[in-house]
């Protein structure tokens, strides 16, 4: 747990002005990196946890502005905006989240996604070799918005959260048993 969680809901707007051609047409895009946060906002899991969880996201549509994550993977400043944007990233980092709080409050985060060419992946079931997840990473970002840190890959393989995803597979497109959890624990059920 990073310590930190909104008390409003998260609304945020997408920018897909530096979208990879790679990827095809947007609006695919677009409802991948949606579907990745209502798969946290609504507490999809593989336990068998039936309802929600007392947190909520929405998109508000696109937007011409940059998310405030540097490529070198450090944050900008906060500018009152909760934008998911593509663009370069160091390291060979898949994506990275940037989160502003103050008191325990969180009141911003933006999502910043690798515009490598080749990174991503809409299908992994189909021809995939050495491409991620689109929506399992976004929603392991959005995790993170929600104030999940990262658990061990060698440990916790098995949770979106783990600071590893392997490449080619559909597998983290919901939470995990720990990752479900500890959002209850924070936010309480819906």
């Amino acid at each position: 747990w990073l310590g930190t969680k909104w008390q409003a809901p998260y609304r945020w707007t997408l920018r897909l002005a530096g979208m990879p051609a790679y990827l095809g047409a947007p609006e695919p895009v677009r409802d991948a990196i949606r579907a990745a946060g209502d798969a946290v906002d609504g507490g999809r899991n593989d336990c068998g946890f039936t309802g929600g969880l007392a947190l909520s996201q929405r998109y508000t549509g696109e937007t011409d502005r940059d998310a405030g994550v540097r490529a070198d993977g450090t944050c900008g400043d906060r500018d009152d905006r909760n934008v998911v944007a593509f663009g370069p990233l160091d390291g060979g980092l898949l994506a990275l989240t940037c989160l502003w709080w103050t008191r325990g409050r969180t009141v911003e985060a933006d999502i910043r996604i690798s515009d490598a060419p080749g990174t991503f992946t809409l299908d992994p079931t189909v021809g995939c070799t050495g491409s991620w997840d689109l929506e399992g990473t976004l929603t392991h970002e959005f995790g993170h918005v929600f104030g999940l840190g990262h658990v061990s890959y060698a440990e916790h393989g098995d949770l979106t959260m783990s600071d590893g995803l392997p490449a080619c597979s559909a597998g983290f497109r919901s939470l995990g048993l720990g990752d479900y959890q500890t959002l209850r624990d924070q936010y309480g059920p819906g």
